[in-house]
């Protein structure tokens, strides 16, 4: 495990301190830019998509994932549920020319972070001019905007608040922008009790709902794919005590494992396992 994700496991259980630390970093306007004092789901680019003070630091884990499976600058990347673009703005500027996709049905909070980021909404932004980056605005996951097959896809934080149906549904689209080398990423909240798994349908936001690998990897077999949980640093806890961090499960249509290089360089690879 390196440095930065003992330390980020260390403060497992400690939101307080980390938003204090950033308080104590940031003037008062920064803070108030940056929607540091706002809860996760409250009306702000940032807080909308997650805890509002690790907004930067969740981004660059989404994007340091995605180098260490191997994407490169040609790749192209389906970014579903794409929000205020916290992973966005990193894979946006790393990509060549038409090569990321963006899936995000909050049109008003993809606008805001496009502008927080680029300074400007996506029909104005030079950047997304210059990258000719592509954008849909659906709840249905049509993925047609791709044009064809992707090499990358990732999914944070939305089988989180999907019911059984919908999460089949999310992963079924997912296969069919799949070719055979595709690898996906698709976070849920894990449980370890199957009378926690979540059986109700429909959408739960800002609600979280929780499965079992066993649930999770069956959705996915039904899907066509296979499903390989990781390891992920523990950033995100309730103040109930629920622990909300979402582990990435790594989807393939071909059975896969990782590369040596990458089981020495990324500490997640270490406890890889496949769930179905």
């Amino acid at each position: 495990m390196s440095i930065s994700d003992q330390l980020i496991t260390q403060r497992r259980a400690e939101p307080a301190k980390m938003r204090e630390e950033m308080r104590q970093v940031l003037t008062e306007k920064e803070q108030q830019t940056l929607g540091i004092n706002m809860g996760a789901g409250s009306d702000h680019p940032r807080a909308w998509v997650g805890p509002p003070f690790i907004y930067d630091l969740l981004g660059a884990m989404q994007f340091q994932l995605l180098i260490d499976l191997g994407m490169r600058e040609n790749h192209k990347f389906l970014d579903v549920g794409c929000g205020s673009l916290r992973l966005g703005r990193l894979a946006i500027n790393y990509l060549l020319e038409n090569r990321y996709f963006g899936l995000e049905p909050n049109v008003d909070i993809l606008n805001r972070g496009c502008e927080m980021h680029f300074g400007a909404d996506i029909e104005k932004s030079q950047v997304i001019a210059k990258k000719k980056a592509t954008f849909a605005y659906n709840t249905d996951f049509d993925f047609s905007l791709t044009g064809g097959p992707v090499d990358f896809v990732f999914a944070q934080s939305i089988a989180s608040h999907t019911g059984p149906a919908m999460t089949l549904k999310l992963l079924k689209a997912i296969a069919d922008v799949s070719h055979d080398d595709t690898v996906s990423m698709v976070t849920y909240i894990r449980c370890g009790m199957p009378s926690k798994s979540n059986t109700e349908e429909g959408w739960f936001y800002p609600e979280c709902v929780t499965y079992t690998d066993q649930a999770f990897g069956a959705f996915a077999r039904q899907a066509g794919l296979h499903a390989y949980r990781t390891v992920w640093p523990a950033t995100n806890i309730r103040e109930d005590g629920l622990v909300t961090t979402q582990h990435p499960t790594i989807l393939t249509k071909r059975p896969w494992k990782p590369r040596l290089n990458q089981r020495m360089t990324a500490s997640l690879f270490e406890g890889i396992q496949k769930i179905n």
